[in-house]
């Protein structure tokens, strides 16, 4: 996120950065967390078929937590029955709801350094949602 955040260079950006950053540990508290190579760059522009199989190409693959694809799942357009069928592999860890919004909130503001915009907000809401999980 700090990158990121650098990148974007907004002034309430980094207000409330400024609380959740030095609580990001508190999101992985449940137990070890074991790399996994990602696509990273899951949408539905990188998906498709070929040969009448479904396939995803165009990667921006490196080693994360797996819960760090979830970061793009916003603009993936995958159906239920691919959340459920990825979910009868990897199950939901009991912390992922809390990390959800902290992984979508990297590529909101990825979006919002590339094309600005709405993005800006939909960053900060997640990056409130996060300090709001953590308060609970």
């Amino acid at each position: 996120l700090e990158h990121q955040l650098k990148l974007a260079g907004e002034a309430s950006l980094d207000r409330i950065a400024k609380d959740l950053l030095p609580r990001i540990d508190d999101f992985f508290d449940d137990g070890p967390i074991t790399p996994s190579v990602i696509h990273g760059d899951l949408w539905s522009g990188n998906i498709g078929t070929a040969d009448g199989q479904p396939t995803i190409f165009d990667p921006a693959t490196y080693y994360a937590h797996h819960e760090a694809e979830w970061g793009m799942s916003w603009c993936a357009s995958l159906g239920p029955g691919f959340w459920a069928g990825y979910r009868e592999i990897i199950p939901e860890a009991p912390g992922f709801q809390k990390r959800r919004p902290l992984y979508e909130a990297y590529h909101y503001l990825n979006h919002y350094n590339l094309f600005g915009g709405g993005y800006r907000n939909m960053a900060y809401s997640s990056m409130e949602q996060c300090l709001r999980s953590l308060d609970a």
